[in-house]
């Protein structure tokens, strides 16, 4: 069985993620940040290259985050908040489509 994993070099190793250990994916210069439940791992280039591997749950706020939208406990005033405790603060039209996007995610997790 082959899941939809991302295969990435960190210190060193290769290593494999999970979609579902991944809370936020962090764009910071040239290096790619994935926050995950436990640790943070880091590999140079863009977030664009990982977004194919990632399911319909994740959700690219603006052009530094990608959020797992399971992992959102709450938002407001311009915050992300996330069941790790991390949370992110972003401008006011990046906030604003993700708050749409969790609300519709939400809402089709009901059904």
């Amino acid at each position: 069985m082959k899941d939809n994993c991302i295969i990435i070099k960190f210190k060193g190793e290769v290593r494999r993620i999970l979609p579902q250990e991944i809370v936020f994916v962090e764009q910071n210069l040239r290096k790619v940040l994935f926050h995950l439940n436990s640790e943070v791992c880091g590999t140079y280039g863009k977030i664009e290259n990982y977004m194919q591997n990632l399911p319909e749950e994740f959700y690219k706020c603006n052009k530094s985050y990608v959020i797992n939208l399971n992992k959102v406990i709450k938002m407001g005033n311009q915050v992300i908040y996330f069941s790790d405790g991390n949370d992110i603060r972003m401008g006011r039209q990046s906030f604003h489509g993700a708050k749409k996007a969790f609300l519709e995610f939400a809402l089709q997790s009901e059904l």
